[in-house]
């Protein structure tokens, strides 16, 4: 910080103050002349150590995590890894998703021919099988570990699946929405509320659907991240988006920290799914020669 001083007189010059904290380091009792511009310093100062004992109040989320419960037993070869139910993500409600029309029939509609065409052993396209990215908030299932690494001013979570990187920055404020250029992850910005973390994320592009749910261009997420007392990191996600939900859902993931472990680089070019040349999937199996 930059800060210029009057060589002056001011109407603090021949003002004496007692300053209990200074007093503790030159002696009871201690008396100083300042000027304007040293109560200035004083006050940045003053400012600086609280923003550092706040920053030294939050919990480190740093480390390698992931779900517990695991999302599904991992399966040792690919035969069985055919038809494992992975079961439905944690903390959605029992009514399931309310959306507005024309999206709940048209959703209705999708979920009907998805479960025909897996039925059939011919499942449709969708952003799997293309190798897309999944984007907030399916980034956070955390199918495979997910890694974080955490600064004063910056969130970083690094996803093995498909090696997804997400930055959310800490303490800053979002550009307006038209400014920003749609993304898997969009853009994130977060808060210390004591011992969790806010963090609110839009911009996030349309073709990012958590399990295939529609979304306008004006979807935001919000998510609260804070360790449990038995050192669990928990992540409750609140996805609201009137244009397409009649009422927000939510989410809840719990992760254990893994200390030993490495995230390795995961990408998709040993996918097993892949397209037919009539557009259907076809599931390989076995790597080919």
């Amino acid at each position: 910080m930059t800060m210029r001083c009057s060589s002056q007189p001011d109407h603090w010059s021949g003002q004496s103050v007692k300053l209990k904290w200074l007093s503790r380091v030159a002696g009871r009792g201690a008396t100083f002349r300042i000027g304007v511009c040293g109560v200035r310093l004083i006050v940045s100062a003053v400012a600086l150590l609280a923003a550092n004992a706040a920053a030294a109040q939050v919990p480190d989320l740093s480390g390698v995590w992931l779900r517990d419960p695991p999302p599904h037993t991992p399966a040792g070869t690919p035969e069985e890894l055919v038809g494992q139910d992975f079961g439905p993500p944690p903390g959605l409600p029992d009514e399931g998703f309310k959306l507005r029309e024309p999206y709940a029939t048209r959703y209705r509609q999708l979920q009907d021919r998805t479960g025909a065409a897996e039925a059939s052993g011919e499942p449709l396209v969708d952003t799997s099988t293309l190798c897309r990215p999944e984007g907030v908030p399916g980034m956070m299932v955390g199918i495979l570990p997910i890694e974080i690494t955490q600064t004063r001013t910056k969130l970083l979570v690094i996803a093995e699946e498909l090696s997804q990187v997400r930055r959310i920055y800490i303490g800053v404020k979002p550009p307006p929405l038209d400014e920003i250029t749609p993304s898997y992850n969009g853009f994130s910005w977060g808060r210390w509320e004591r011992d969790t973390l806010i963090v609110r994320t839009i911009g996030i592009r349309e073709e990012a659907r958590y399990l295939d749910l529609p979304h306008s261009r004006s979807m935001e997420v919000t998510e609260r991240f804070r360790l449990t007392p038995t050192g669990l990191l928990e992540v409750r996600i609140l996805v609201e988006d009137p244009a397409v939900l009649l009422q927000p859902y939510r989410l809840t993931f719990r992760y254990r920290r893994e200390p030993t472990y490495r995230v390795q680089e995961s990408l998709c070019e040993n996918n097993k799914y892949r397209l037919g040349d009539d557009g259907k999937v076809i599931f390989d199996m076995h790597d080919k020669p």
